[in-house]
C-alpha cells in the first residue's frame, strides 16, 4: 500500500495505490486519523487501489466518523467498478460522497 498526501490548504487529498486490507488496515487507519486532525475535508483518491477488505472499509468508516465530528467531509474519488459496487452494497457509497 502507498499513500500519497496533496495539500490543498483546508483540504487534503490522500491517493491509495494497492490493497487495504488486513495486512495494513491498523497503520493506514492512523495515518488517515492523523489526516483528519490536519483538514477539515478530504478527499480519498482511489484510482490505484485494487483491492480493499472488510478491515479496510473499517478504516474508512473510522475516517468517515473523524472528518464528520471535525465540520469537515470525506469524498471518494476514482473507485473502480469493483470497489464502487461494494461501497454502494453495504450502503456507504453516499456516506462517503462517493464521485
Amino acid at each position: 500500500m502507498d499513500i500519497k498526501l496533496v495539500d490543498r490548504g483546508q483540504e487534503g487529498e490522500l491517493i491509495l495505490t494497492g490493497k487495504l486490507d488486513s495486512n495494513n488496515a491498523v497503520q493506514v487507519g492512523e495515518l488517515f486519523l492523523k489526516t483528519a486532525d490536519r483538514f477539515k475535508d478530504i478527499t480519498l483518491n482511489l484510482s490505484g487501489l485494487k483491492y480493499i477488505s472488510s478491515a479496510g472499509i473499517r478504516s474508512l468508516k473510522k475516517l468517515y466518523m473523524k472528518v464528520r465530528s471535525n465540520g469537515g467531509e470525506l469524498s471518494i474519488i476514482n473507485a473502480s467498478q469493483n470497489i464502487q459496487e461494494v461501497l454502494e452494497m453495504i450502503g456507504y457509497a453516499e456516506m462517503f460522497n462517493l464521485k
